[in-house]
C-alpha cells in the first residue's frame, strides 16, 4: 500500500499528506463523511506515515512498524470504537492517560476514535481539554459519518476535514477493476451505495432484490383498501428480523422505494431514482398514493429509526407506517 493506493477524495489526502511533511498537520482532526468514503483508511495511512522506520512523513508497509500498526499492535497507534452502543468514559480516560506519554516505540502516537458521534456525553466532556491542549508528540483523530451528532464544543476543538463522495464514474470504475459485479448492474449498485465505495464493495445486490421485492409489496398493498390482517401479513417478516443490521437494511430499501416515488411524483428525471429499474411499477404504484400519504409514512418510519435506540416496539410501528401510507387514520382497523 502506498498513498497513491488511496481511493476517492485526492485533495483531503495530499492536504493530510503535504501537512504531515510540512509539520502543520493539527493535533485534532475530525474526519467527516458518509461511511465508506476512506477516512479510516487515510487515519491508518497517517499513522503509518507518522511512525515508518524507513521513510519520512510516508510509510514503506514493510518495516516493524508499518507491519505492527497493520496487525492492530503498534503502542503508539490505538483505536477507540464503540463498546456496544457507546464509545464509554473509561476508554476516553485510558485515551487521556496515554495521550501524555512519550511515543514508545515511533515518532508520533496516533488515538483514532472511530463512530466519534457514539461518545457518551459525559465521555466527550472527560475529551474536551485534551482536543484542546494535546500534546505535539500525539494526534487525535476523530472519525464520523454523523458530525453533527457530535456536541458543538468537541467539534470547535477539531480542524474539521470533509470527505466526499465518490462520483457515479469512480465508483463504476473501481467497481470495473474488481469485476466483482457484472457489468449490467454496475448502474444500480451505484445508485444504491450513493457514493460510498464501502457500501458498494459489501452490497449483496441479490439480498437488496430480494428486501426490494418485499418491501415493494408492502408498498402496493397500501395502495388499496388495507386490513389489519394484511397489515401483519406484511409487518411481522421485517418486525421479527432477529439482527438489527437486518432490520436496519429493510428499512434502508424501503426508505430508498419512498424516495423514488416522491420524486416520481415531482416529476423528476428517471435516471435521478435509485431503482431506475423499476421505473414503470413504481409510476404505476405512485398513481394510486397521493404525495401527501407519501411524506407521511416517511414521517413515521423516521419516528421508527429514530425510537430503535429506546426499545420502541417495531410492529406497532411498522403499522403505523402502513396505515399512514394507505391513508388510514386513527386506531388499527380490526
Amino acid at each position: 500500500m502506498a498513498w497513491s493506493d488511496f481511493l476517492g477524495n485526492a485533495p483531503v489526502r495530499d492536504l493530510m499528506r503535504q501537512s504531515l511533511s510540512d509539520g502543520r498537520l493539527p493535533s485534532s482532526l475530525l474526519f467527516a463523511g458518509i461511511a465508506g468514503v476512506g477516512k479510516g483508511t487515510l487515519a491508518h495511512f497517517l499513522s503509518k506515515a507518522a511512525n515508518c522506520q524507513k521513510l519520512q512523513n510516508d510509510f514503506c508497509d514493510e518495516c516493524g512498524s508499518c507491519r505492527k500498526i497493520e496487525q492492530g499492535v503498534h503502542p503508539d497507534v490505538r483505536t477507540y470504537a464503540p463498546d456496544g452502543a457507546f464509545i464509554k468514559i473509561d476508554q476516553m480516560r485510558d485515551l487521556i492517560r496515554e495521550v501524555f506519554f512519550k511515543p514508545f516505540e515511533g515518532r508520533r502516537r496516533v488515538f483514532v476514535i472511530d463512530q466519534a458521534h457514539r461518545l457518551r456525553l459525559e465521555a466527550a466532556n472527560a475529551l474536551l481539554k485534551t482536543l484542546e491542549e494535546p500534546p505535539e508528540t500525539s494526534l487525535l483523530i476523530l472519525v464520523t459519518d454523523s458530525p453533527n451528532d457530535l456536541p458543538g464544543t468537541l467539534r470547535s476543538r477539531c480542524q474539521r476535514i470533509q470527505f466526499y463522495p465518490f462520483s457515479p464514474a469512480e465508483l463504476e470504475s473501481i467497481l470495473q477493476q474488481r469485476s466483482i459485479y457484472p457489468t449490467r448492474d454496475l448502474p444500480l449498485v451505484g445508485r444504491i451505495s450513493r457514493g460510498s465505495l464501502g457500501k458498494a464493495l459489501n452490497l449483496d445486490l441479490q439480498q437488496y432484490r430480494e428486501a426490494r421485492r418485499e418491501m415493494l409489496e408492502a408498498i402496493r398493498a397500501c395502495t388499496g383498501a388495507l386490513s389489519y390482517r394484511q397489515a401483519l401479513q406484511i409487518t411481522e417478516p421485517l418486525a421479527s428480523a432477529r439482527q438489527k443490521g437486518q432490520f436496519e437494511f429493510k428499512t434502508g430499501v424501503l426508505y430508498d422505494l419512498l424516495r423514488d416515488l416522491l420524486l416520481i411524483q415531482q416529476g423528476a428525471p428517471p435516471e435521478n431514482l435509485t431503482n431506475l429499474d423499476l421505473h414503470s411499477e413504481l409510476a404505476e404504484i405512485g398513481s394510486a398514493l397521493t404525495f401527501e400519504r407519501i411524506v407521511d409514512a416517511v414521517g413515521s418510519l423516521d419516528h421508527l429509526m429514530k425510537g430503535l435506540g429506546r426499545n420502541l416496539n417495531k410492529s406497532l410501528a411498522l403499522d403505523r407506517f402502513l396505515f399512514r401510507l394507505s391513508g388510514v387514520s386513527g386506531t388499527a382497523p380490526t
